[in-house]
């Protein structure tokens, strides 16, 4: 930002030059700068004195090299044969360049390292995060205890299904939605001393949070599944699939809502919009959903993933569900019926599982330029 750095300590000037000779300036004097510190703020701690700083030979050090001039000889005798020494070690001011900024994947390495270092001092809240899922695993599980295979049931087990989507959406959303916005401070302040980029910045983030996410929602789905009798074949693996799809594409959305709004607008912004996107799919159909809205019932990941999870159930020909004997009659004995009522029978679930996909993608890529945006600009 500025080509000519010219600095003051007591009346006398201690540097002027450019901004890149500073660190190998200070260096020559026996002043070294250590990698992890800005040489601005360096230089203001060397300017009252600090780090062992003496003033007097900085000032003259400067007035003897100005624009490269030869050494005054006019000089005090003590003071010429100091300035002497030091000039045949090597020129204190010196036009090599600043050594060469790490590779992008050796930031991201660090990055990394210094994010699971924290988390791991954090522990607590990763516990609680866990616990939180493991509990409510168990209540699902015995509030809806065996409604999978009833065909008296299946409305209760319509709704587990909406609750266990739910859960796992909010579970991913709510806590970086919350989180990311305090470290904005860090991250505005580290990416303008150029520490490292926003690229393995945001990675090393990502990545730290998506694996604990997983296994979030995978012990929950392992507690609940089970205790409400879910067929065991391949549907669970489906299950897990699209469960564990929607929470990181609303871990994304929360990524991108913490990067664009203050922490206040974020509480409000992330559920409410949760919500509204449930509301597709679940509480109303397609053939039933405004014309004004039916393009928001295309573009909703949560009913993308809702219908796919209520399809990998009672999809497939499943065979008929179990009627107990006390029940004079089952009319969702076949999951077909029920399907058709809920406009499901047609369901692509690879098209639904993309557009998840692209939703993930184009959130992460909206939060990096929202980023990019506010850490650049001036």
């Amino acid at each position: 930002m500025f080509d000519r750095l010219y600095a003051l300590s007591d009346g006398k000037c201690i540097y002027d030059g450019k901004t890149t000779n500073l660190v190998n300036y200070l260096g020559n004097l026996d002043l070294r700068c250590p990698p992890y510190h800005n040489p601005a703020d360096y230089l203001m701690e060397v300017a009252i004195g600090e780090h062992g700083a003496d003033i007097d030979l900085l000032a003259h050090a400067v007035k003897t090299n100005q624009a490269m001039k030869p050494i005054n000889y006019n000089t005090p005798k003590e003071e010429k044969q100091l300035l002497e020494s030091n000039l045949e070690k090597k020129d204190i001011i010196s036009d090599d360049a600043p050594p060469l900024p790490a590779a992008v994947i050796m930031q991201f390495l660090l990055l990394y390292k210094r994010n699971l270092l924290i988390t791991r001092r954090t522990y607590i809240n990763i516990l609680n995060r866990l616990i939180a899922h493991i509990v409510i695993g168990f209540i699902f599980g015995y509030l809806y205890r065996n409604v999978g295979s009833g065909a008296n049931t299946i409305l209760a087990n319509y709704v587990y299904l909406y609750g266990t989507l739910l859960l796992t959406v909010y579970t991913g959303k709510m806590p970086v939605t919350l989180s990311f916005p305090l470290e904005m401070r860090i991250l505005t302040r580290e990416h303008f001393n150029r520490w490292y980029k926003l690229t393995p910045y945001l990675l090393s983030v990502i990545l730290i949070e998506i694996p604990f996410q997983v296994v979030c929602v995978w012990t929950y789905i392992g507690i609940s599944y089970w205790l409400t009798d879910q067929p065991m074949d391949f549907r669970l693996y489906l299950f897990v699939l699209f469960c564990t799809a929607a929470s990181l594409c609303a871990q994304s959305m929360g990524y991108f809502i913490g990067a664009t709004t203050p922490i206040k607008i974020a509480v409000f912004v992330a559920p409410v919009l949760a919500c509204f996107l449930s509301v597709f799919g679940f509480c109303i159909r397609y053939f039933d959903t405004p014309p004004a809205f039916k393009w928001i019932f295309n573009i909703s990941y949560y009913r993308a993933a809702f219908q796919s999870l209520v399809f990998s159930i009672y999809g497939f020909n499943r065979p008929h569900l179990y009627c107990p004997e006390e029940e004079m009659y089952c009319h969702y004995q076949d999951p077909t019926k029920f399907l058709a009522e809920m406009d499901m029978v047609q369901v692509d679930l690879v098209s639904n599982i993309s557009l998840i996909v692209f939703v993930w993608c184009l959130m992460h890529a909206a939060t990096y330029l929202t980023l990019w945006i506010k850490l650049n600009k001036r």
